[in-house]
């Protein structure tokens, strides 16, 4: 499925733009706020080609997509009209968000947009770092003074990016948040800082400190720059708002920052790297194990986002993190796991897969590996889990530290954990040998324990990545049937689920169109998937936008993973309760994996039976 059709289908899934509050993506997905997650067809979302898996938490519809996610967003935004300016509003369907979730939303607004030049920012730094140490470059090289701005200045000025990020959060003039971040790290008071001068606003005396590379003294000055800004938009006339609201927000609240949030929040950084440091030497051993082996379950519930300000305030405190340095070995256990999984199994589809997901561990991107291969098989996940848990307790046993940045993961990543001082140490050859370990153990314990999953039934056994054959698709009711052409829904009409027919149903009994395992099932009834013998797999969607109706009207016969033949019913439908509601009944029934076969041929006849043949698919030769 092209990126057009899949971000299209993704959209209509998600309950259509109408559901949609914002959207945002990271590395690997899309970010949705929806305003009814109930409307969403998560089961339809799980088994679409070029979708890895859903994941609900903190708020987030998330969309796992893989590296392609880029260009699905734009077609997103673009299908949809939505904006690209992250975080929505605070409330979904008429209630506040939990704090969790308010939270989680918050960390993602802030850092999400920023992450991926952070990650390149600090890689090049350790890559200057490890030229340094080969004797390949001098500090004093041009080249090297040039570089090294390139990737320091994300750091150094870190104070105005997070002031723009943060305003985006909070809803306020995003160039008012850059410019109380940029005075910050104004040169001049950076210079007063350096030479221990003494400064007072209104004879009020100025606590002069470096924010430079800082974290929380930006975010907490545009959150209070934000409950500011309200109240001046309701005192101001409108005619007069575009240049007073900023200027007396500049008058007001630069003297604040520097007098107030600044020097709370800058010693509040400090205590809180303090204590996670002190957390940590309690036991660096015990430390490294117990988080390394569960942090990829905590990225799957998207609790990781909590340890991102931990890990840049602790570089922007002491120069340098230890937390992420035991964390890091969790991506190339994944990575182990994933290509132990390449090489054994024999499932051509899920080998490919494997494969490429391998590769993209290397570089630091586990998505592809968590959500399409060691989770869905659940023992690589495990061992993958148990090899990062020792290269965790090596990492911390070794007191290794990530230095001037943040790294993300993967191969590049690695010369961020050379120490500029100290070069090539003991810590930093404990933290290759804590990947390594993980790496190894992670792709030998799933060598041993995984096997090759099957879907089971007490009658039948139907492999996952069988060889198509040709297969015959029955009408699974009676009707007058009609081409997608003429169905009115954008996303069935265009072919973009995949081939097949729609039927305007003369009753509401609809039956098994094939011999098969039902795969998925929505608890509305609505609509029901099944996977064929033959590897052929169906998608009968009764209805238009009928998921609203929310199950009413819609008698559920089967159950998720129950064998059926022919002729078995499945679902018992009032079609004059979808009539009534202002829902069309007509049914379109597709071949969703269509791609993979020949051709797919429609039957010639206009109506049909429940049971008469519906669609031929011929097979790949």
């Amino acid at each position: 499925m092209d990126k057009k059709d899949l971000a299209k289908t993704i959209l209509f899934n998600v309950g259509g733009k109408e559901n949609v509050n914002s959207v945002v993506h990271c590395a690997t997905r899309l970010r949705f706020k929806l305003k009814d997650e109930s409307k969403a067809n998560t089961d339809l979302l799980k088994n679409l080609d070029g979708v890895m898996t859903v994941v609900k938490s903190g708020g987030q519809y998330q969309v796992v997509i893989g590296d392609a996610v880029p260009e699905v967003y734009d077609e997103v935004v673009r299908l949809g009209g939505f904006s690209k300016e992250g975080v929505s509003d605070s409330q979904t369907n008429g209630e506040k968000e939990k704090l969790s979730s308010k939270l989680v939303s918050i960390l993602t607004g802030l850092f999400t947009p920023m992450l991926g030049l952070m990650a390149a920012a600090g890689i090049l730094k350790g890559l200057l770092v490890l030229l340094t140490t080969l004797g390949l470059l001098k500090a004093t090289d041009g080249t090297y003074i040039i570089l090294y701005a390139a990737a320091d200045a994300f750091f150094y000025f870190m104070p105005v990016i997070l002031g723009f990020s943060a305003a985006k959060v909070f809803k306020v003039n995003e160039y008012v948040g850059a410019i109380l971040g940029a005075v910050l790290v104004y040169p001049t008071l950076v210079e007063s800082f350096s030479k221990g001068a003494h400064l007072t606003f209104l004879h009020i005396p100025v606590v002069l400190m470096n924010y430079t590379s800082s974290l929380l003294p930006a975010v907490f000055a545009v959150l209070a720059l934000s409950y500011f800004d309200k109240l001046l938009k309701k005192i101001i006339p409108d005619m007069l708002k575009l240049i007073f609201v900023p200027l007396i927000e500049l008058i007001v609240m630069v003297p604040v920052t520097l007098l107030v949030v600044g020097p709370i929040f800058s010693e509040l950084g400090k205590i809180l790297s303090n204590v996670s440091m002190a957390i940590y030497g309690f036991s660096p051993i015990v430390a490294g194990f117990i988080l390394a082996g569960i942090w990829q379950a905590a990225v799957l519930f998207g609790l990781h986002w909590a340890f991102i300000p931990i890990f840049v305030n602790n570089i922007a405190v002491h120069g340098f993190d230890p937390i992420n340095a035991m964390l890091y070995c969790t991506v190339f256990g994944q990575t182990g796991a994933a290509l132990a999984v390449a090489i054994k199994t024999h499932n051509r589809k899920q080998k490919e897969v494997a494969t490429a997901a391998t590769i993209s561990g290397f570089l630091g991107i586990t998505e592809p590996i968590i959500y399409g291969v060691t989770l869905p098989r659940k023992r690589p996940f495990v061992a993958a889990s148990i090899g990062s848990a020792f290269g965790g307790a090596i990492a911390g046993s070794v007191a290794a530290k990530m230095f001037g940045g943040f790294a993300s993961g993967g191969v590049f990543g690695i010369p961020m954990f050379i120490d500029p001082k100290a070069g090539i140490n003991a810590g930093f050859i404990g933290f290759a040998a804590s990947l390594i370990v993980a790496f190894i153990i992670a792709l030998i314990l799933t060598l041993i324990i995984d096997k090759d999953p099957k879907v089971k039934d007490d009658k039948k056994v139907v492999e996952s990545g069988k060889i198509r054959e040709d297969d015959s698709i029955k009408s699974p009711v009676s009707g007058q049937v009609i081409p997608l052409s003429e169905v009115e829904d954008e996303v069935f009409k265009s072919g973009a689920m995949g081939a097949g027919v729609a039927i305007i149903p003369e009753n509401g009994e609809y039956v098994s169109p094939v011999d098969g395992i039902i795969t998925t099932l929505f608890p509305t009834g609505h609509a029901i998937g099944l996977l064929s013998d033959n590897g052929t797999e169906v998608l009968i969607h009764i209805g238009m936008d009928t998921v609203n109706l929310k199950g009413e009207g819609f008698l559920v016969k089967v159950e998720q993973n129950q064998h059926v033949t022919v002729g078995t019913p499945l679902i018992s439908v009032d079609l004059s309760k979808i009539k009534s509601a202002g829902y069309s009944t007509t049914t379109p029934v597709i071949v969703t994996n269509s791609k993979e076969y020949d051709q797919v041929e429609e039957s010639s006849a206009k109506t049909v039976q429940a049971g008469e043949a519906l669609l031929t698919v011929i097979a790949k030769k």
